[in-house]
């Protein structure tokens, strides 16, 4: 047929329709707007939703005159007058006025009865002979139809009528979307076309994710290094594509989140015009999960999937970079939480259904379930909070057989995090009993791998990421294994020297944390961005902490020998390299939590300072002015204060120092001094605003109206290591700690969920201070 003939016949097609009528005939029918959208669109909105044809009321209505299938006419026809009676005799009083359809009639224009092709059989004919003799004949007691009159006529007993559905949130969504409603879009798609829409181009997000490490550490996650090995978890490169906007939220929030973690450890160097994006990264960033957090992580109805709990992970691992540790607290929770409900925790060996049809690497229930503990416990012990699963069913033998040895420590330092917690929380004297069990644990994950493992790793710049990323996992397995450690025995760094058995605890926490800050300085020497393994940064915070503080282990009623020249050297070079590398961090990243630790750390140095003093003698105190070595005064939130201050005592007993023979004869028939440190837990009230206001030669802090503070019980402080320590040295007189337990006002507080900026150390100071100076764990 000719062109010309087929638009002949259009045209003769043609209908003439008032002016002003554009909407089609399907839209006609459901009496719904039509819309069309932006564009030259020749289908409108509602068809496009329901993938109906869309066509135009100048044309004839072609459906209309297809034949109608008469058994499905008949069908209707009958439940329409079925259903007629059925509400008539249920809620009369709520139907308009109507005449009722004699038996003989139907309530609606159906083919003739006479008809037998319409029914399906005689099996069909019986079944609705049988309900139309329950509506118009006498009931059974037991009948449906009965039991929803009981109810009705029950209901208007007791009153007016209530809906006898309690509404939920899911139900008020569905009440508010009419068939008259301008847009009929469900709230998953909406969300899902609100998702899509952040999603940066894909030329920035193949920028983003060459650029980062990260891809690496997302895809390995929830797999184990076996099926990385064997191509069964998805690749790095996977982590560039961008899902469809028809996807499920889940599945675009779990890409969402992985690309922002990637921006989140791009280096100090990258260069960010080489991106598209309309604004800074940063902004960028928190727009994504502000909404990814509205729309999919908060949200019941829609996080239930195995992307939503990988989202909620992947969530806690940005807000943990970023230095929100409370936050990433409360993301791994709720993933725990949503993981109970869909009993990941009963060892169920059953694949989970993805809400991506198209994704064929799917981690196992077990991968999840684990990783979502390992989160869960590393911040929790941080913070000084409980467990939220005592499950450790993943390190039975049958478990971990198919596990590296690498897999196996690891799974094995989370059963130790737990038990540390669980130590934590006892107050009674089996608590140092508990802490000797613990410390076998962890010689057994010594045992556990071969003795060259355990050197430092070296990480080479020149290296690929691939060779880099297995070391990498190395270092973390190495500095987990210290910081259980320095956490372990902390408790019983500082005991009495008259106390042997806390010896093992002193040189444990010391040499512990040496090693700690020799593996931050590798990492943070090639990967300086702020943002990537913040625990890291937690650890050598800690780490310096404690090796300044070690150096505090006098008594007042025993004499110690002064820690070798040489020792001191070495570890105040350490503590300084990590300082300036804390300061280097901090600078090319404006990062509070680098810089704030890097002045703590400053100001603790003056620690080893008063040490080199005593260590003079006779000498060193006649010219030692005391406003030489600074107070440093700690407030720690939820906690007390730390004041550490000089004082000047005269020891029993004459001590000659030989440091190089500095002071050769110095001691000769005099009395010698040595320098005592005091630390005191005092009132809140006069101190400054947090522990990152260190302040520098401010008055002791008084109590409560200037008297001082209320003693409870005094600590002892004690040796250490022996190799430490030379034969011929000066010595210490003592040391001792006041605590004021008394609750008191005004004290420094945080809101529950406060992020880095408001609370930078999170309240992993409050944990660490806790610790510290735990005197009812006795032993």
């Amino acid at each position: 047929m000719s062109e010309q003939s087929l638009r002949a016949e259009a045209e003769l097609r043609r209908r003439k329709v008032r002016k002003g009528t554009h909407s089609c005939w399907e839209c006609r029918r459901r009496k719904i707007r039509c819309q069309y959208g932006p564009g030259d669109d020749v289908v409108c909105l509602p068809c496009q939703a329901r993938g109906s044809a869309c066509r135009s009321q100048e044309f004839v209505d072609e459906s209309r005159n297809q034949p109608a299938d008469r058994r499905l006419t008949q069908r209707l026809g009958r439940l329409e007058g079925l259903m007629s009676k059925l509400v008539d005799r249920i809620m009369p009083e709520s139907t308009p006025a109507r005449t009722k359809p004699t038996r003989g009639r139907r309530a609606s224009p159906t083919p003739s009865d006479d008809d037998d092709a319409g029914d399906d059989g005689p099996g069909y004919q019986r079944r609705l002979d049988a309900l139309e003799a329950s509506l118009m004949g006498p009931m059974a007691q037991d009948s449906p139809v009965n039991l929803l009159q009981n109810i009705q006529l029950q209901a208007q007993a007791q009153g007016p009528q209530q809906p006898l559905t309690m509404l939920t949130p899911k139900s008020l969504q569905t009440n508010h979307a009419t068939p008259g409603s301008i847009s009929s879009t469900s709230p998953l798609e909406k969300a899902s076309q609100t998702l899509h829409a952040l999603f940066p181009s894909q030329h920035d997000v193949t920028i983003i994710t060459q650029a980062s490490a990260a891809p690496y550490f997302l895809t390995s996650l929830f797999y184990s290094f076996r099926d990385v090995f064997e191509g069964r978890a998805e690749t790095a490169d996977s982590v560039s594509a961008i899902p469809p906007p028809t996807s499920h939220p889940t599945v675009l929030a779990r890409r969402l989140l992985q690309i922002i973690v990637c921006m989140q450890q791009l280096p100090p160097t990258f260069d960010a015009r080489r991106l598209e994006l309309k604004g800074p990264i940063p902004a960028l960033m928190a727009d994504i999960m502000l909404n990814v957090s509205r729309l999919v992580n908060s949200d019941d109805e829609v996080v239930g999937t195995i992307e939503g709990l990988e989202s909620l992970v992947v969530q806690g691992v940005w807000h943990s970079n970023a230095g929100n540790l409370r936050k990433a607290w409360l993301s791994y929770r709720r993933a725990m939480n949503v993981a109970q409900l869909m009993c990941l925790d009963h060892q169920c060996v059953r694949l989970l259904k993805s809400a991506d049809p198209a994704r064929t690497q799917i981690p196992t229930p077990r991968g999840i379930w684990y990783r979502i503990i390992f989160c869960d416990r590393f911040a929790s012990l941080l913070l000084g909070l409980a467990v939220g699963s005592p499950d450790n069913s993943y390190a039975t033998k049958e478990a971990m057989k198919r596990d590296t040895k690498m897999e196996k420590l690891e799974k094995l330092q989370t059963v130790v995090t737990a038990r540390i917690i669980e130590r934590n929380a006892n107050k009674t004297a089996d608590a140092y009993a508990m802490t000797i069990s613990i410390d076998r644990d962890l010689d057994d994950c010594v045992r556990l791998m071969e003795g060259e493992w355990w050197a430092e790793p070296v990480l080479d710049p020149f290296e690929g990421k691939e060779h880099n990323l297995g070391l990498m996992f190395r270092l973390f397995r190495q500095v987990q294994h210290y910081d259980l450690l320095i956490l372990l025995h902390l408790p019983y760094m500082l005991r009495n020297p008259a106390e042997s058995r806390y010896e093992h605890s002193k040189l444990t926490c010391v040499r512990s944390s040496r090693e700690v800050l020799k593996r931050f300085v590798s990492f943070r020497t090639l990967y300086n961005s702020a943002w990537s393994c913040r625990h890291i940064d937690y650890s050598a915070l800690v780490a310096s902490m404690t090796l300044l503080l070690s150096y505090l282990r006098q008594h007042q009623d025993a004499l110690q020998p002064i820690p070798s020249c040489a020792q001191r050297a070495e570890d105040r070079q350490l503590i300084e390299v990590v300082r300036a590398r804390m300061q280097h961090i901090a600078v090319i990243n404006q990062d509070k939590l680098s810089q704030q630790s890097a002045e703590i750390v400053g100001q603790m140095m003056t620690i080893l300072d008063s040490v080199n003093v005593a260590a003079l003698g006779e000498r060193g105190i006649a010219d030692f002015n005391e406003n030489a070595i600074n107070h440093l005064h700690l407030n720690i939130p939820y906690f007390g204060t730390v004041d550490i201050h000089p004082t000047i005592k005269a020891a029993a007993k004459t001590v000659c120092p030989s440091e190089g023979g500095a002071v050769e004869g110095a001691c000769d028939g005099a009395a010698a001094v040595a320098l005592s440190q005091e630390i005191s837990m005092t009132d809140l009230q006069q101190l400054q605003p947090a522990m990152a206001g260190l302040s520098t030669n401010a008055p002791t802090p008084q109590g409560v109206g200037g008297l001082s503070p209320n003693v409870i019980h005094n600590v002892d402080f004690g040796s250490g290591d022996p190799n430490m320590f030379s034969s011929d040295t000066g010595m210490f007189s003592g040391m001792y700690m006041q605590f004021d337990h008394q609750p008191q006002e005004g004290v420094l507080t945080f809101p529950a969920t406060a992020e880095a900026d408001d609370w930078i150390f999170q309240g992993v100071d409050t944990t660490y201070w806790s610790l510290l100076n735990e005197n009812s764990m006795a032993g």
